[in-house]
């Protein structure tokens, strides 16, 4: 799913970035030469792509944060279920060996 997801996006980003050096390149094929027109072009759609991978770099790494931290939590919260399950089960321990020896106490 993860990557199906990143696939979309990039596949977006891709023809987002095509379609503003596509209208960038028709303001600019009115006044300029064919060879300056190219140039532009290149740099326009390289520019727009580069611009649109560092979006999607910053806000995959906030999410994989975000995601990171959850999994901490999660995490710690297990760890304290099963020292709370450690502790009832030494406090049943101790309970049961007091038991013994109050039994053997009442009998001696």
């Amino acid at each position: 799913m993860r990557k199906y997801l990143s696939i979309m996006l990039w596949t977006v980003l891709f023809i987002v970035s095509a379609y503003f050096g596509h209208i960038s390149i028709l303001k600019l094929s009115e006044s300029v030469s064919l060879k300056a027109l190219a140039e532009n072009a290149m740099f326009i759609f390289s520019s727009g792509f580069a611009l649109s991978a560092l979006i999607y770099n910053l806000l995959y790494k906030k999410l994989e944060t975000a995601l990171n931290m959850y999994k901490r939590g999660l995490e710690k919260e297990s760890i304290d279920k099963t020292e709370n399950s450690s502790r009832v089960k030494v406090l049943e321990s101790k309970i049961e060996v007091l038991e013994k020896a109050l039994e053997e106490a009442l009998k001696g």
